[in-house]
């Protein structure tokens, strides 16, 4: 019993230098993004989407993410989802409230993808790393009817992190710019088709045989009476 007790007070004292050193780890900040197709295409008086995802698999802390469309055609109308709300954070012992579009926590990287993710996620590829957990941003964005096929636009989604610090106010900030590039396309839409039943060329040869068998014969029995009828005459 005496020599237990000494290796249990080891290990208490390594859990407690083990402890004490996570709590002294240095904030480590990750905004990490990826950007879907940068080319989004829209009918007159439809819309279209594109997409951003935040992922944070290199820090330490919770980044907060706010998104705004900087440049757009005038006439044109965006929305963002998520949009612009209010997130209650409890830190350093206080309840502070932050306006952001999303939040993202940090994740480890994975090696494989997850088909089935926590609510709010979606797994994407890191190239040269593996996959991460990232929560996905979407701009909608709305043409008039009254707008020309073929007419090109050109907007700027603009993203800032925002970390906390422990007093619960914005401690640092980084801002990101996401360019897409739109297009106003027909919006006909394409020929209804509908495959009734599907033959061999074989099959179709074989059902037809015997009528054309058939008419072979009553074109040669026309030739050969032709004939015989004209020799007659002769």
């Amino acid at each position: 019993m005496r020599r237990i007790i000494p290796v249990i007070l080891a290990i208490i004292m390594l859990m407690m230098l083990s402890s004490a050193a996570l709590a002294q780890e240095p904030a480590k900040y990750n905004f990490a993004s990826a950007q879907g197709s940068k080319e989004i295409k829209v009918t007159p008086n439809g819309e279209s989407a594109g997409v951003i995802y935040f992922y944070n698999i290199d820090g330490n802390q919770i980044t907060h993410i706010v998104l705004e469309v900087s440049q757009a055609p005038a006439n044109w109308q965006f929305s963002i989802q998520p949009p612009l709300g209010e997130t209650q954070v409890e830190i350093g012992g206080r309840i502070v409230t932050v306006n952001e579009n999303l939040y993202v926590e940090p994740s480890q990287v994975l090696s494989q993808k997850v088909e089935d993710t926590p609510a709010g996620t979606v797994c994407i590829a890191v190239p040269q790393r593996g996959y991460a957990l990232a929560k996905e941003a979407k701009i909608i964005v709305r043409v008039p009817a009254s707008e020309k096929m073929g007419t090109r636009g050109e907007i700027i989604v603009s993203a800032t992190a925002q970390w906390l610090g422990q007093s619960g106010a914005v401690a640092i900030k980084q801002s990101r710019d996401f360019t897409f590039s739109v297009e106003v396309v027909s919006g006909t839409t394409g020929v209804e088709e509908k495959i009734l039943e599907k033959r061999s060329i074989g099959s179709t040869i074989r059902k037809w045989l015997p009528v054309i068998i058939g008419a072979f014969i009553v074109i040669l029995g026309a030739v050969l009476i032709a004939l015989y009828i004209r020799r007659r005459r002769g």
